[in-house]
């Protein structure tokens, strides 16, 4: 019976990224409908709060600091992590021009924050760990990615244009991969939450989100 209840959790966790998604979906093109860019903030609620419900509900007997437990030794994969995080870093540095509002700056520094943890805890903490039980660990790790990097056109990509480019599949299935392997040598998701908050820093989302920055040649 226990075992039952576990293998329905499992299987629910593996066809989630599909509902999270298409509930997304709806939220990006009903609100844009209405407000436009700014279907970036209903959409950012009804994602973290999807992506919490299956975290809370379905971690089993996994903890959130099981997750966020100190780092085993990989400086590699570290490495790799933090560069790729650092990596846009020169696109915020080279249009800071477009921050003139307070309230945009607060936005943009609070999604970075916010944004990291629901994400990781996740797509590499919930959803891998899930298809670790019946795939083998580079399958696992493809299902994972797969998703997360169709969850950005298919979501943000609404009413976001460089979020709809195909440049975003590249970076994101880079980012998938070699965060995902951070989590496996590492065994915690310490700094693949640091590195994605670098990355939501450097690619400047909330302007993006707006169509204020659209990265030239998209």
């Amino acid at each position: 019976m226990i075992l039952n209840i576990k293998n329905r959790k499992r299987n629910f966790i593996l066809v989630s990224p599909i509902v999270v998604i298409l509930l997304g979906f709806i939220t990006a093109t009903t609100c844009s409908k209405v407000i436009d860019e700014w279907a970036w903030v209903p959409l950012a609620i009804v994602y973290w709060s999807s992506l919490g419900i299956c975290i809370k509900y379905f971690k089993g007997n996994k903890q959130i600091k099981d997750w966020l437990k100190k780092p085993q030794p990989s400086k590699l994969m570290v490495f790799f992590s933090l560069i790729l995080g650092f990596f846009p870093m020169s696109v915020v540095m080279t249009n800071y021009e477009l921050f003139n509002s307070i309230w945009l700056v607060v936005l943009w520094l609070l999604f970075a924050i916010i944004n990291p943890f629901f994400e990781e805890l996740y797509w590499r903490g919930l959803l891998l760990d899930a298809a670790m039980e019946l795939f083998p660990k580079w399958i696992a790790m493809a299902y994972s990615t797969i998703f997360f990097v169709l969850s950005h056109p298919l979501m943000w990509g609404v009413f976001s244009i460089a979020n709809a480019h195909y440049h975003v599949f590249i970076y994101l299935t880079i980012l998938g991969v070699v965060w995902s392997y951070t989590y496996f040598q590492t065994q915690s998701l310490r700094w693949v939450i640091l590195s994605h908050f670098f990355v939501d820093i450097g690619i400047m989302t909330v302007p993006v989100f707006l169509n204020l920055y659209v990265p030239p040649n998209v």
